[in-house]
């Protein structure tokens, strides 16, 4: 029996074998963001089709910030492989309703219009919430650029299961309170923040792009490739990086994660509180929401993030406030382009590896010390990860980054052959083994295949990009749904349109509401 020390919040002792039995009845669940894209790999321009359902008020298929992003989300599922066949199964159908349309399988977007500014913001109709989602988006165009909130990605949404949480807490579920299980999530989340670089380096697949997403690079070196392809020879995901969903006003807000009220003071600063350079935003109605640092709590920018479902119109905040955390949100996940649905299941499975490792490790709180720390590892990854001479910080010291990589992801091994042994299957052994292959060629990973891949044939991002768009729709042509699946989809696509259509009828006045349980 293996025991291991915890904060003041958790048991000190627990049952490691009985532990684990339980840590495979976790909940998944996948968000996954893609472009549509016409036959010559530029943006769709036609609106969300009809045959997708609302993208207002669809559980299964919506829009993100543009009108050709289809976004993507399953339902939370004990089995990773479940949430696959979800996805897959959406974008079966997706693929028979586009026509001539294609998805388009990288992060980093297709050909994008010379004017930003005619990248099609998401519409969803007449109704005071669908107006409020569009005004939203313009603000985040405003403040960040159309380009950049054109790169798509994978959320990967966990939480452990109450039979988990009895066994680790060792009391009844009748007995747990928020602020446990909410200092167990925090606890997780500052141990994923010392961990995230392994990740980013397995899964990132954004190291090259088409010229159009950015014409400007300014000071940031980049390589050019034939006419419109650029690249960082050794990066990892750029999707992660200044250019990407990083934004250095956010990073003055001070927002950590060493306790709920700490995080939900700061969070509540950041949406009441206006920002100089956001105020003249503002002359022109409907620009964005407010000029406040933050429009809402969801443009917070983070690779990982504690979320509780809202009731009703309740704010994200007071929903975390009044009921803790119930599940962790997952953001640093490239879209894999070697995937028909732009996701991975031995990646995923490791990604549930370092959750659980960030559980049973020690996890004390983050000064500022060290979250300068680990935010210099995680941007020398994204810029430099597949550089064989990279080092990092490790317990203040520099270590080779791939040698410290492949000793992480081996330490990993007594909980993948623990689960297997509960799961009848090797899902988690054969994830740890597919990611030592990366870590001994860094060419092997998504990034370097990919790169590696252009180069060779000579060819551009877009074109490549089309190459595999096509691929993917005679692959998911040939498949078959999961019983039932169409009926399900068709009816939630109805389903949607009557609720859209109910929402405009009533006209409903109310603006988002304020966040009742902040102090400000």
């Amino acid at each position: 029996m293996k025991t291991k020390e915890f904060s003041k919040t958790m048991v000190e002792e627990v049952s490691l074998e009985l532990l684990l039995r339980h840590a495979v009845k976790a909940k998944h669940g996948l968000e996954k963001e893609s472009m549509r894209v016409n036959p010559n790999g530029t943006l769709a321009d036609t609106p969300h089709p009809d045959h997708l359902g609302s993208s207002l008020t669809n559980h299964y298929i919506k829009t993100d910030f543009a009108e050709p992003q289809l976004e993507y989300a399953t339902h939370p599922r004990p089995r990773i492989e479940a949430n696959i066949r979800e996805l897959q199964d959406l974008h079966i159908y997706t693929i028979r309703k586009l026509n001539n349309e294609l998805i388009w399988p990288f992060s980093m977007p297709p050909v994008l219009p010379e004017d930003e500014n005619e990248i099609p913001l998401g519409q969803y109709g007449s109704s005071h919430s669908g107006k409020w989602k569009t005004i939203y988006r313009n603000g985040l165009g405003l403040r960040y650029g159309r380009r950049m909130q054109t790169i798509s990605g994978v959320h990967y949404n966990f939480s452990f299961s109450n039979v988990f949480l009895k066994q680790f807490l060792q009391k009844e579920i009748s007995k747990f309170t928020k602020e446990e299980i909410s200092s167990l999530y925090l606890h997780v989340i500052r141990n994923f923040l010392r961990r995230v670089q392994y990740l980013t380096y397995l899964t990132g697949s954004s190291s090259v792009f088409d010229s159009t997403f950015l014409p400007n690079p300014g000071s940031l070196k980049f390589e050019r490739h034939k006419k419109y392809t650029m690249y960082s020879p050794y990066a990892t995901s750029l999707r992660m990086s200044e250019i990407g969903y990083t934004s250095k006003v956010q990073d003055t807000l001070g927002i950590h994660y060493n306790s709920l009220k700490e995080y939900v003071e700061r969070m509540c600063y950041a949406v009441h509180t206006p920002n100089p350079d956001y105020i003249p935003f503002s002359e022109k109605a409907d620009n964005q929401l407010n000029p406040n640092y933050l429009q809402i709590e969801n443009e917070f920018y983070s690779p990982i993030r504690p979320k509780q479902v809202p009731k009703g119109d309740e704010r994200p905040l007071d929903a975390l406030l009044q009921r803790g955390i119930e599940y962790i949100e997952i953001r640093s996940l490239d879209i894999d382009p070697y995937s028909p649905v732009g996701v991975c299941r031995q990646n995923l499975a490791f990604t549930q590896l370092i959750l659980l490792d960030s559980l049973l490790s020690i996890s004390p709180s983050i000064d500022e010390e060290e979250n300068s720390i680990l935010k210099e590892n995680l941007n020398k990854v994204i810029w430099e990860g597949r550089r064989p001479d990279l080092t990092i910080r490790v317990e203040d010291s520099e270590k080779n980054f791939q040698q410290a990589g492949a000793e992480y992801s081996e330490s990993l091994r007594y909980y993948a052959k623990m689960l297997d042994r509960h799961t009848g299957r090797q899902t988690y052994q054969e994830a740890i083994d597919f990611q030592i292959k990366k870590w001994k060629n860094p060419d092997k990973t998504p990034s370097g295949k990919l790169l590696s891949e252009i180069l060779k044939k000579d060819i551009e991002f877009r074109d490549k990009g089309m190459e595999l768009a096509r691929e993917n729709r005679r692959t998911l042509s040939y498949l078959e749904y999961s019983p039932g699946t169409l009926t399900k989809i068709e009816k939630e696509a109805t389903r949607s349109f009557h609720e859209k259509e109910q929402l405009e009828r009533e006209e409903s006045q109310t603006h988002y509401p304020t966040v009742k349980l902040c102090n400000h």
